[in-house]
């Protein structure tokens, strides 16, 4: 930079200058690029702080202890420093024409940089396991041979015609949904970024699953062998029901939600029969049950999602495993902050957060490449 750059910009920076004064207009007008710089001031002060850390690296001090350390062996150390002050140069130059090119390559304004996301769910996909082998699932029908047993994949639905008893795991990635039947008849629904491991058969007194995100059941009915499902520190058992789990990893509670039917809940030492309309909730050591409206929880595997007053933070964490992005954000500043809005699957990612922008004004919401950043108003 040179040094009226620097004068230039550091008085925008403190107020001491307008855009609209002599020296500034001139200074412009010189480079009509340079204005992009005073449309940000974001960019602008990030721009200011990277010249700042280069100057107060202490070149002189550097070098004399490399000298001292090294003796007479260090005899370019004039020519070095002057070197490595135009690699700073060219650095920063480099950095700023980068975030030019990203600057001019979205529009200005952040309603059309989200009007422009048109970027949605990735919908009917999963990857299913047995041992080392892998197939990838993208909701087209397809027949393979998986584990020794024929896997047959129709309108996105998933079902294994078990010949030989295999254990497989289905995973879903963010972004994306899937749909299989289990070997007993019962249908299972995969939200984004979840997984069930399960047998080709059921054997034994009971037909017992694994979970782990956010998965939907509709259990078949069979008395005399009932259905497990391990999630986490829970296991629900069940005989015939419809009902909903949520177990993601990075969340501090695991909630079981009733739609039909009767489950029982073991956690945190207690057991807890649910019934329709209720859920289960386990946070450490505790167990509570409350009455929920079950669509609220179970919506997902349909296509949307409803939120009624519930934490910002997990309406983002939502969106991010729905649209397979980054949330950046201070979470201390979304504490206690409750919101009530509908996401439908069908929905552009831009039209989404402009829903939140549209229903708050203590935050803004805008998309920078795949992260939606989050800053108060």
């Amino acid at each position: 930079m040179e040094e009226t750059d620097i004068h230039i910009l550091s008085g925008i920076l403190s107020g001491e200058l307008q855009r609209e004064d002599p020296a500034v207009q001139s200074w412009l007008q010189e480079d009509p690029a340079r204005g992009l710089l005073l449309e940000e001031p974001e960019q602008l002060r990030k721009v200011m702080e990277e010249w700042r850390l280069q100057q107060s690296f202490d070149t002189h001090r550097m070098w004399a202890g490399i000298a001292q350390e090294a003796g007479p062996a260090v005899v370019r150390h004039r020519n070095i420093r002057i070197w490595w002050r135009a690699a700073a140069a060219v650095l920063l130059l480099a950095a700023g024409a980068y975030w030019f090119l990203q600057r001019t390559k979205q529009p200005v304004s952040p309603a059309d940089t989200l009007a422009a996301a048109k970027q949605k769910p990735a919908g009917n996909f999963a990857i299913l396991q047995a041992g080392d082998e892998t197939v990838s699932l993208h909701g087209k029908d397809s027949s393979f041979v998986l584990g020794g047993n024929q896997v047959n994949v129709h309108n996105g639905h998933m079902q294994v015609a078990a010949d030989k008893p295999v254990n497989y795991t289905l995973r879903t990635p963010r972004g994306a949904n899937y749909q299989v039947q289990l070997p007993d008849g019962s249908k299972v629904w995969l939200n984004a970024a979840s997984s069930i491991a399960y047998p080709s058969v059921f054997t034994g007194s009971e037909r017992r699953v694994t979970v782990t995100g956010e998965v939907y059941f509709e259990v078949a009915a069979l008395a005399q062998q009932p259905f497990v499902v391990q999630a986490g520190i829970q296991e629900i058992t069940v005989l015939g029901t419809a009902f909903g789990i949520r177990q993601y990893e990075k969340e501090q509670q695991g909630l079981t939600t009733l739609v039909n039917g009767k489950v029982k809940i073991q956690a945190a030492g207690k057991d807890q029969v649910l019934q329709p309309g209720e859920q289960a909730i386990v946070s450490g050591s505790q167990l509570q049950v409350v009455q929920v409206d079950t669509e609220e929880f179970t919506s997902w595997k349909d296509g949307w999602i409803r939120f009624r007053n519930k934490p910002l933070t997990s309406i983002l964490q939502t969106i991010s495993r729905w649209y397979d992005i980054d949330i950046q954000a201070d979470d201390q500043q979304l504490r206690g902050q409750y919101f009530t809005c509908y996401i439908n699957k069908e929905q552009g990612l831009g039209e989404c957060i402009q829903s939140l922008n549209n229903s708050t004004n203590q935050f803004l919401f805008s998309l920078q490449g795949s992260t939606i950043i989050v800053t108060k108003k």
